[in-house]
C-alpha cells in the first residue's frame, strides 16, 4: 500500500470517527453508558464477523487465539472497552464539541508506547506533531473548564433565591473532562496492542477488529444482564430496548467500526501506527462542524484555536513523511 493511500485512509477514519462521536452524544441521552457499550456494537459486530469469515476464512480468525497474539488482544479487549465506556459516559456530561478534541490526544499515549516498546521509528517531526495536537487538545480542555466556572459564577443565585439549575455544571464539566482523558489513555492503549497483533501477517484487520471489538461488546451484553438478574429487571428489555436511541447507537458503531476502524487498522498495518495514530486526531475539526450544526452546540474562539492547533499538527504530520 503506497503512502498516500495510508494517509487518506487514516483521514477516513478521522471523519468517520468524529461523526460517530456526533450520533453517540444524541444516542446517550436516554442511555446508560454501560449499555450504550454493549448497542454500539449491534449492527457492527455481525457485520465484522460476516465480512471476516467470508473474505479471509477461519485461518485469520484463529490466528488470534495463538502466542503471543492472545495476550495483546485481551489488553486490547479491555482497553476498547474501558476507553468507550469512559468517552460515552463523558458524552452525559459535556458537549462532544469538548469531550472528542480531549479524547483526541490518544495519540500521545500510543506513541509514548511505541517509543518504549522500539517497534517503530519514531522521527521528531513525529514527536512534534504529536504535541502540537497535544498541545491543541490541552487548549480546548482549560477553556472550556473556565468558560464553565465563569458561567455558573455569572448565573449564581442571589442569597436565598431558588437553588440554580447549574450548580453542578463546574462538577460535570471536570468529570467529562477527566473521563475525556482516560478515554484517551485506554484508546492510546488499544491502538498500541493491536499494532502488536497486526505485526502477525497472517491476521487480517476486519477478523481482528470482529474479535475484539466483538468480545468488548459481548462482555458490555453479559453486565446488562447481570445487572438487570440483580435489579430484577426484564433481560430481554435490558438488552434490545425499544426506543429510537437504540437505532442511533447501533448506526454510530456502524460509522466508528466499520468505516473508522477498518480505515484506520488498514492504515496501521501498512504505514505504522506512529504515522496513521496522530493523522486520525483531526476529528474534532469534524466534530466542530457537526455539532455545531446539528446539535446548535456554542463554538468558542479558544475551541477554534485549539481545533487548529491539532489540524496544524496533523499536518506537521503529514509533510515529514
Amino acid at each position: 500500500m503506497s503512502l498516500a493511500i495510508g494517509i487518506i485512509l487514516s483521514f477516513t477514519a478521522a471523519i468517520a470517527w468524529g461523526s460517530s462521536m456526533v450520533v453517540f452524544k444524541v444516542g446517550v441521552k436516554k442511555t446508560d453508558p454501560l449499555s450504550a457499550t454493549y448497542l454500539k456494537g449491534l449492527i457492527a459486530i455481525p457485520l465484522l464477523v460476516l465480512l471476516g469469515w467470508g473474505l479471509y476464512g477461519t485461518s485469520s480468525l484463529s490466528r488470534l487465539f495463538i502466542y503471543p497474539n492472545y495476550i495483546w488482544l485481551i489488553l486490547a479487549v479491555i482497553c476498547i472497552a474501558l476507553g468507550d465506556f469512559f468517552s460515552l459516559f463523558a458524552l452525559t456530561k459535556i458537549d462532544v464539541s469538548i469531550a472528542q478534541p480531549v479524547t483526541a490526544i490518544y495519540p500521545l499515549f500510543t506513541t509514548i508506547a511505541l517509543l518504549f516498546a522500539k517497534i517503530e521509528v519514531i522521527t521528531w517531526q513525529i514527536i512534534v506533531g504529536t504535541l502540537v495536537i497535544a498541545g491543541g487538545v490541552i487548549g480546548i480542555s482549560y477553556f472550556s473548564q473556565r468558560d464553565s466556572n465563569r458561567n455558573e459564577k455569572d448565573d449564581s443565585p442571589l442569597e436565598g433565591a431558588e437553588e440554580n439549575p447549574k450548580k453542578d455544571s463546574k462538577k460535570n464539566m471536570s468529570l467529562g473532562i477527566v473521563l475525556s482523558f482516560l478515554a484517551a489513555i485506554f484508546w492510546g492503549g488499544t491502538i498500541f496492542f493491536a499494532r502488536l497483533i497486526l505485526e502477525d501477517p497472517n491476521v487480517e484487520v476486519i477478523s481482528m477488529m470482529a474479535i475484539r471489538n466483538g468480545l468488548m461488546v459481548a462482555g458490555a451484553g453479559l453486565l446488562v444482564v447481570f445487572r438487570a438478574i440483580i435489579q430484577k429487571r426484564n433481560v430481554i428489555k435490558e438488552l434490545f430496548p425499544m426506543q429510537k436511541e437504540t437505532g442511533i447507537l447501533a448506526l454510530g458503531g456502524a460509522i466508528a467500526w466499520l468505516a473508522g476502524g477498518v480505515s484506520f487498522f488498514t492504515a496501521v498495518k501498512h504505514i505504522g501506527a506512529g504515522v496513521s495514530t496522530p493523522l486520525s486526531s483531526i476529528s474534532p475539526f469534524i466534530v466542530m462542524l457537526l455539532g455545531g450544526f446539528f446539535l446548535k452546540e456554542k463554538i468558542s474562539l479558544p475551541q477554534l484555536i485549539g481545533v487548529f492547533f491539532i489540524v496544524v499538527g496533523s499536518i506537521v504530520l503529514s509533510l515529514s513523511l
